[in-house]
């Protein structure tokens, strides 16, 4: 399988408008007999009309146009955007693909009137009859209220994931079913927001390419079917798909790391690009540790904090994730010394409560945990394609041959009384990351009464269960 990581349909779109629609166009509304355009820069062009009647003519030139670089981005006052490609209806086997070659044609169309056979076409009465460049930049104002400009976003920059999902992403116009036959092989069958843009806007599958405006499947291998986000998920097919989706999306929200590591278990489609590791291998426990672990809380120790602690430190209220589609809100940093240990010393890095895992059914994160002893004690990185994973005969002869505990688990030293715990556990390291998601960031502080803390609707009942009303109040 080839995966395909870019998205060439945003450049092709806008070039086939520029060289071939365009003008097309334009001949039908005036009298044009010549026409020519170009790149200026990376993100600009110009193009120059002359138009022509049996008493009069007129050269007209529209400079500073936007255009998109090789990867399909508009550079507009200093800020990226993208052109989201529209499909008219769910039916993607046979639904027309606007681009923003498409989409600005259709545009443009809108606003071009026929031209009286008598309209004196010197220059500036045929600059103000056909304001070109004005069209054009009124349709990337994403802002305004026009209902073209939906299409129109803000390019996503958050990680080299978010970028390229973004550029690989369709929004449907007329959504009625959620999924039909003509999605399997052109859109990720995991990946979807998870509000109300749930099934209209769709990840095109690594297999999938737009031509001609269409979505075809260019590659029909079973691995190709999923998105770009799915692809990088090792052991996929051990995770329900509810937690899929929510793994996908929250991997376009991890915030970049000053310095990346690549993660032990790989599923070999990951980019070779520096920024795209954003997470750390952390020595993680599926224990039960008190109300901290409680209702998704994440304990780490205290090294394990000064590793997450890029862009700003992590405290207790950020928000991390695995590729699994496990997500927890970190309660408390713990010393070194208290958290639990390895019959070697090693301290536990992490602690997640296991006891959501069996309704969730997201056991991936656990064949991580155990592959990734086996990679330590290889001296290797383990790549396991999606749809590839090893069985469990294979992970405990694997485990055998390393010297390891069979089932892959361990048996905890309390740090804080050097006591054996009551159970074994699941021990190794999984690849986390820090969400986008930061408590002190969702702080708010006023001083004139005019408003207070944002609420949730658990932050509401745990407070009203504690009897903390005026806090409600407030």
């Amino acid at each position: 399988m080839t995966i395909r990581y870019s998205a060439p349909w945003h450049k092709a779109s806008f070039d086939a408008l520029l060289n071939d629609s365009l003008p097309r166009l334009l001949a039908e509304y005036i009298p044009l007999v010549d026409y020519s355009a170009e790149a200026t820069g990376r993100y600009t062009c110009q193009i120059k009309l002359t138009l022509m009647t049996a008493e009069q003519e007129a050269e007209l030139a529209y400079t500073d146009l936007p255009m998109p670089d090789e990867n399909g981005l508009f550079q507009i006052k200093g800020q990226s955007l993208v052109v989201v490609p529209r499909a008219t209806n769910d039916d993607l086997a046979n639904t027309e693909i606007f681009c923003v070659g498409e989409q600005l044609h259709e545009y443009l169309q809108s606003h071009l009137g026929k031209a009286p056979g008598d309209l004196p076409w010197y220059s500036e009465l045929a600059k103000t009859w056909l304001p070109l460049d004005q069209w054009i930049n009124d349709f990337f104002d994403y802002r305004g209220k026009d209902g073209w400009a939906t299409y129109v976003q803000p390019f996503d920059q958050i990680n080299w994931l978010a970028r390229q999902s973004h550029l690989r992403r369709v929004s449907i116009q007329k959504r009625q079913h959620l999924f039909t036959p003509g999605h399997f092989g052109r859109a990720c069958p995991f990946e979807t927001p998870e509000g109300p843009n749930i099934g209209r806007i769709i990840p095109v599958a690594v297999g999938a390419d737009i031509r001609n405006g269409k979505l075809i499947v260019v590659d029909e291998n079973p691995e190709a079917t999923s998105g770009l986000a799915a692809t990088m998920i090792p052991l996929l097919e051990h995770n329900e798909p509810t937690r899929l989706l929510m793994g996908t999306n929250m991997l376009r929200q991890w915030i970049v790391p000053e310095t990346p590591e690549p993660a032990l278990i790989q599923s070999g489609n990951e980019p070779d690009v520096p920024d795209f590791w954003c997470g750390r291998n952390l020595l993680t426990a599926f224990i039960s540790w008190g109300e901290d672990t409680y209702e998704n809380g994440i304990i780490l120790s205290a090294s394990c904090a000064k590793r997450l602690s890029y862009t700003q430190p992590i405290e207790p209220g950020d928000k991390m994730s695995n590729r699994h589609g496990t997500k927890g809100v970190v309660s408390r940093i713990l010393p070194d010394e208290e958290m639990p240990h390895l019959a070697d010393g090693t301290p536990i890095e992490l602690i997640f409560n296991f006891i959501n895992i069996h309704a969730r059914a997201n056991f991936g994160q656990i064949r991580e945990a155990v592959l990734s002893r086996i990679a330590r004690a290889k001296g290797e990185t383990l790549i396991i394609p999606p749809f590839h994973a090893p069985d469990e005969q294979e992970i405990r002869m694997w485990l055998a041959q390393t010297g390891l505990p069979e089932d892959g688990m361990e048996v905890l030293i309390d740090g804080r009384n050097g006591k054996p715990l009551a159970g074994r556990a699941t021990v190794g390291e999984v690849y986390w990351g820090r969400l986008d998601h930061m408590a002190r960031d969702k702080v708010r502080i006023t001083t004139d009464n005019t408003g207070g803390q944002l609420l949730n609707e658990y932050g509401y009942y745990a407070l009203r269960d504690a009897g903390a009303f005026n806090t409600i109040l407030e």
